[in-house]
């Protein structure tokens, strides 16, 4: 898109968020009255003159004007700019579809034809094809702060904007549609924002569900068939066949780490959820292919094949026979479309009840695949190629896809509770530990787990936290039995830190006969998480010692010579600083990419990313071609996390263009960057000036959260302690007992609590020490040609100048003086100097007077932003002192607090 189309788009942009404030307005005055209505434009006014000319005592002025508002005004003061600013994010996400539409980077033909150009082959393509699979995989971490019910309306409202723009094209007129917006708005003012209580595991199940549903129709199956003609115009050979190269995953109702509240039996009815709404979406899909497919045996012939199938079926469901042979006797492919359904059908009912079905059944997406495959083969065999290629392909597309469960699931769970768990089974089992070092206790287990005798008995009682880990082995055994190995088969080990925790899991599976070496059986992927800046500096030395185990790579191999990897960005970055960990996460991956070349693996890495800078958020095409060389491979997994599921996948428009990212920048990294773009000398040289960069960096941000009274500052200075009560999330919103250190704090609300009081200390926190340290040491050339030819820093220093524009210190001030005890001020001093010093450095870098100025459409977006955050801001610290005060039983109090922690999480359109 050119700068003409986006000032253009910005401009129309700018006309919708006008007109969508004059409707709220006029709903505001229906619901609350001019007066309060005047108070709103009151207040708005006053904090944009002070952005545009501060001045402190004008500043004093209105926060005494606001201390004296009573509560109730205060609340819907609060839902007011809250409103606004769910209006606007909808309305940019309306004209985002148009610059995603028009951006030439998301075009595969032209990736392609570089790659053509840099001598990749019509095989090389086939390959890269053949071994492409992206997975978006949503979790349930707790940073959605909208409900649903708000989401619907928002959702219907951009729908309404886009038939909006529609009447205006054809010159009719749009009062309608402006009724239907104000209707939308009207419900939106009417709708409270809070939950009630906190969400169940299915309740987040079913929120994952919503998203993923709609986007069964045609925007996969667009997406893939895209990407596949610009193969196939490029040179690549043959037909789209069985395959997807997407796959949607799933945490939600099988990430265990720090949830108590998800168990084996919260798993169990979260797959039999996604069981029935799948079968429900792929019995329809049959049923409209059916329509379709009226070929008659009078006209075209079929293969053998097929007349075999609709034999064996009529034996198999004489009843189903009976009803549809009559009317479709002489059309076999709606004959057979039939049993389908049949079967489907009978999934169906015993779906969420998990009993045994009463007729014929599909126990795996290959089993439904074969049949479809079938009725294509046949159908191309007998000049019915179009047809093959039409609809019955966008299924067997779409079947791929989503499975028998839309999903895959993954579980997840810390190490600390599986090593108890195969520690006291090895114990009751009569295992003997000679030598409990990591190797001693990593050979005892490849002792046990290439025997054949069970752990565990008929009589054996172990204590409830193993019975658990137990259970939930056995029902991914029968998940897998009844759904079919797609609907899950990883496990996932947090904090991992020897091969030994990997072994332990590997034992727990051989139990329920998910793993069992001497018969070669590899039905469970054990995926490591490398989380802390500790863990990833010994991810390599970890890998190689496990996959040095004979029988660990038996089952590597028995998987296809593949192997997971998962690498977390927000532990990372709450342990060592944003500097720290980008380099640390990059290093990593490429002494892991070499240790499984060794090995003869191919790693997938699996990046647990969140949707801040602080937790390895921002764009994701420039996320995914920043990875080190060779280390995609046509194959990634990524978390989509809290606000980033509904901003990436809530709009069918803007879910399509995200694949269709996804795909592009994926194609791009797999067959433009598989080798360094430097030679050896130079990236020698770069890593160097990393390695330093990075431990200066480390050393100003360690020596800030390690400092005394850092601990009380954060709690002090943010309205973390407050967020419990926000009720977004199954999972507890940190871990259990007092606050001691950070090391106690969860990486989500750690982000969430900084980004509240426009601190964001993890977006930035100690670049700017380490590039003037760098400049000091004579190092700042060398700085400057790295971050002019190297994508990794570019991509590291954008997302550091994002956080920093949503940085504001002076509101960051207004919570230290009204908050923080006077003894802490002194954080706070080395915080901001830190911020000037960092501002200065990014700038001087990146050749600008003015954050984002090379982003003009951003810049101005949050500037306009600012002044309506401004007031939500100064609220939110008036009723954070009033509930430190003694105001906590206050009912009124707090929900007007937690309303205001909603509002600045939409109005930064960000929380953790």
């Amino acid at each position: 898109m050119t700068a003409i189309d986006q000032t253009a788009n910005d401009a129309a942009l700018r006309a919708d968020i006008r007109e969508l404030g004059r409707i709220l307005g006029e709903v505001i005055q229906d619901q609350w009255g001019r007066e309060f209505f005047d108070l709103v434009e009151e207040v708005r006014v006053w904090t944009r003159d002070l952005r545009e000319t501060p001045d402190p005592q004008r500043l004093q002025q209105l926060i005494e004007r606001l201390e004296g508002v009573p509560l109730d005004e205060m609340e819907r003061l609060v839902r007011a700019f809250t409103i606004y600013f769910h209006l606007a994010n909808t309305a940019e996400q309306h004209h985002r579809i148009s610059l995603d539409f028009g951006a030439t980077q998301y075009d595969a033909t032209g990736v392609l034809a570089r790659a053509l150009e840099a001598g990749v082959t019509p095989d090389d393509l086939r390959r890269f094809y053949e071994a492409l699979h992206i997975r978006p995989v949503f979790t349930a971490h707790p940073t959605e702060a909208q409900r649903r019910s708000i989401l619907f309306k928002l959702q219907a409202l951009g729908e309404a904007l886009a038939h909006w723009h529609q009447v205006e094209a054809a010159g009719r007129t749009q009062h309608a549609t402006r009724r239907r917006i104000a209707e939308l708005i009207e419900g939106i003012v009417q709708t409270d924002e809070l939950r009630l209580e906190k969400p169940e595991p299915l309740d987040e199940s079913r929120n994952v569900i919503y998203y993923v549903e709609q986007m069964f129709d045609r925007t996969v199956t667009d997406a893939v068939e895209g990407l596949f003609d610009a193969l196939v115009a490029a040179g690549m050979s043959g037909d789209p066949g069985l395959k997807s190269p997407i796959r949607f995953g799933t945490w939600v109702g099988g990430d265990r780490d720090g949830n108590p509240n998800v168990t084996s039996k919260v798993s169990r009815a979260t797959l039999g959820l996604q069981n029935e709404r799948a079968l429900r979406l792929l019995s329809d899909e049959v049923r409209e292919v059916a329509q379709e497919l009226s070929q008659s045996t009078k006209i075209a012939d079929i293969s053998e094949e097929l007349a075999a199938s609709l034999g064996s079926e009529r034996e198999l469901m004489p009843e189903a026979w009976e009803e549809y042979h009559r009317l479709n006797a002489e059309e076999p492919y709606r004959l057979k479309c039939a049993f389908i359904y049949q079967r489907l059908q009978n999934g169906l009912a015993v779906a969420r009840s998990w009993d045994s079905p009463s007729g014929p059944v599909y126990t795996s997406s290959s089993q439904l695949l074969a049949d479809l495959s079938m009725m294509h083969r046949s159908l191309v065999e007998y000049s019915g190629r179009r047809v093959a290629a039409g609809r019955l392909q966008r299924l067997i597309t779409n079947v791929a896809t989503f499975g028998l469960t839309l999903t895959q699931m993954d579980v997840r769970e810390d190490a600390a509770v599986t090593n108890a768990a195969i520690s006291e089974l090895l114990n009751m089992a009569g295992v003997v530990i000679k030598d409990a070092s990591p190797r001693g206790l990593a050979r005892t287990m490849t002792v046990e787990l290439a025997g054949r005798r069970p752990l565990t008995a008929a009589a054996t009682r172990p204590v409830q936290a193993t019975r658990e880990v137990l259970d939930t082995m056995a029902l991914i055994r029968e998940a897998q039995d009844r759904l079919g190995p797609e609907a899950i088969d990883t496990w996932i080990v947090s904090m991992t830190r020897q091969a030994s925790d990997l072994m332990g899991i590997l034992l727990l599976a051989k139990e329920a006969g998910l793993v069992y070496p001497p018969e070669d059986v590899a039905r469970l992927k054990v995926v490591p998480l490398f989380e802390t800046i500790g863990d990833l500096r010994g991810a390599a030395a970890v890998m190689d010692a496990y996959w040095s185990i004979p029988e660990v790579r038996r089952l590597v191999a028995l998987n296809g010579d593949v192997a997971e990897v998962m690498v977390g960005y927000s532990d990372s970055n709450k342990d060592g600083g944003i500097t720290t960990s980008n380099w640390e996460l990059y290093r990593a991956q490429r002494e892991l990419l070499a240790c499984a070349e060794t090995h003869g693996i191919t790693v997938m890495f699996f990046h647990g990313r969140g949707g801040s800078v602080g937790r390895g958020g921002g764009p994701t095409r420039d996320a995914i071609l920043a990875q080190p060389a060779g280390t995609v491979r046509g194959r990634i997994k990524i978390t989509e996390q809290g606000e980033v599921i509904s901003d990436h996948w809530g709009n069918l428009s803007i879910a399509a263009s995200q694949l269709d990212l996804f795909l592009t920048s994926v194609t791009e990294a797999s067959l433009l960057h598989t080798e360094p773009l430097h030679d050896v000398a130079t990236n020698d040289r770069w890593s160097m000036v990393m390695d330093k960069l990075s431990g200066w960096a480390f050393e100003k941000y360690r020596s800030l959260v390690e400092g005394e009274g850092f601990v009380e500052y954060f709690l002090s200075s943010t309205p973390v302690e407050e967020l419990g009560g926000m009720n977004i999330g199954s999972r507890p919103a940190r871990r259990s007992g007092e606050v001691d250190g950070i090391a106690s704090l969860r990486a989500i609300p750690w982000v969430f609590g900084w980004t509240q009081s426009r601190q964001i200390v993890p977006g930035w926190y100690g670049l700017g020490a380490a590039l003037d340290r760098a400049r000091e040491e004579g190092l700042g050339d060398e700085v400057t040609d790295m971050f002019s030819n190297w994508r990794f820093l570019q991509t590291l220093v954008s997302n550091v100048e994002m956080a920093l524009a949503k940085t504001d210190m002076d509101i960051a001030a207004r919570y230290v003086q009204e908050l923080v005890p006077p003894h802490l001020h002194g954080v706070f001093e080395g915080i901001r100097n830190e911020y000037d010093r960092t501002m200065r450095n990014v700038k001087a870098l990146t050749g600008q007077q003015e954050l984002l100025e090379k982003f003009p459409v951003l810049q101005r977006t949050l500037r306009v932003r600012a002044p309506y955050i401004d007031p939500l801001n100064h609220l939110q610290v008036l009723l954070l002192r009033r509930m430190r005060e003694g105001g906590e039983h206050d009912p009124r109090l707090r929900r007007s607090l937690l309303l205001s922690i909603n509002g600045i999480a939409a109005g930064l359109k960000n929380t953790g």
